[in-house]
């Protein structure tokens, strides 16, 4: 009689232990994944598959959760602590920061002086401080988030380009050479010229042939390149009403060298939304444009609504303050070069004139 086999002895449960999977030696086999990566079934439909990923995604339970003791552990203590220095010093940094440019504002703000007899033309501020400039203005650029405006404003030059009042050339980084036919730097500071001619051979030293750079006032007659007879197709202007003594006369001087399809790009800063913020740039303006050449209470909207130009974009942020403006010329207004005179005024027909174009070719010489 056959004997019964005995029924396998019952082990106590044991929790398992999660362990990571070992490497196999041999490179050549593929690697095992707990997700199904065969090839997707042609017959199924889009929504089939993405339910398909989606339900293979990776669960909140699949993850691996310390126990109590090893939360307690030194080691993951100590780890927790490295971590949480790293926002509380990004935090500490950002509040020095604020505090330091409280302290210079205030201390800016409340310098008493003598200001009546300040010039027109602040030109010399910025002769004295272009080496240093960037250093001086890169906090309060920062903190009132400038440089993504700067950015974006000078990515949207194209064609035959011509920035008013460049300065050190802060906008230079930003531009897209493959967009731009020509670039023309205007500045009447040589020393604020000088800095930017050098931030463009860092950046652009392959665009160098292509770009001129003008001492010269943007008060004066401003002419285009000799492959731009209809007039520059972008003009740029970043904070550079503020330190012209005719704001209205400069706009319409950018005004008569741009061509009439083309584009008037301007950021500035002036007056605010706000009476009380108004009140305290009027009574700082004087003792901020004798230190920086920068006049930052006029009303930008006043300036553009009597200089003409038709208003495409207005913006306006940090409490009204900072000024994003796109301006298209008037049609009709632009002279051709060949209808100026050499000093800048438009030639009037002269009725008494002989004409002289039915004279044979020899009628010079007699």
């Amino acid at each position: 009689m056959a004997k019964i086999p005995k029924p396998p002895r019952v082990l106590p449960t044991v929790r398992a232990v999660p362990v990571r999977r070992a490497i196999p030696l041999n490179r050549r086999a593929p690697l095992q994944s707990p997700y199904d990566l065969s090839k997707p079934d042609p017959n199924q439909t889009p929504e089939e598959a993405i339910r398909k990923v989606w339900a293979a995604r990776p669960k909140l339970r699949d993850l691996q959760r310390l126990s109590d003791e090893q939360l307690a552990s030194e080691e993951h203590q100590a780890k927790l602590r490295r971590w949480r220095q790293w926002p509380m010093f990004g935090v500490g940094l950002v509040a020095f920061g604020f505090g330091m440019y409280g302290v210079m504002l205030y201390a800016s703000l409340t310098r008493e002086g003598d200001f009546k007899d300040l010039p027109a033309d602040l030109t010399d501020r910025f002769d004295k401080e272009a080496e240093g400039y960037d250093e001086k203005v890169d906090t309060s650029e920062t903190l009132l988030l400038l440089t993504s405006k700067r950015k974006k404003l000078t990515k949207l030059a194209r064609g035959h380009v011509l920035e008013v009042a460049v300065g050190t050339g802060r906008n230079i980084p930003y531009y897209n050479t493959k967009q731009c036919a020509t670039v023309t730097l205007l500045d009447a500071s040589a020393p604020m010229l000088e800095v930017a001619r050098r931030k463009w051979n860092d950046t652009h030293k392959e665009y160098f042939s292509r770009v001129f750079f003008k001492r010269q006032s943007a008060l004066e007659p401003i002419t285009p390149p000799f492959d731009a007879q209809d007039g520059y197709d972008t003009v740029i202007e970043t904070m550079g009403l503020c330190s012209t003594p005719e704001p209205v006369k400069l706009l319409q001087n950018i005004e008569a060298c741009t061509n009439e399809d083309g584009q008037i790009l301007l950021l500035e800063h002036g007056k605010s939304h706000y009476d009380w913020l108004n009140s305290l740039l009027d009574k700082t303006a004087p003792a901020h444009a004798d230190e920086h050449g920068c006049w930052w209470n006029k009303d930008i909207g006043k300036i553009v609504e009597d200089s003409g130009l038709e208003v495409v974009n207005i913006k306006r942020y940090n409490f009204g303050t900072t000024w994003w403006l796109e301006l298209k010329p008037r049609k009709g207004l632009r002279k051709k070069p060949a209808d100026v005179a050499p000093g800048g005024h438009p030639l009037e027909p002269q009725a008494d004139m002989p004409a002289t174009h039915n004279k044979p070719w020899w009628w010079l010489w007699q």
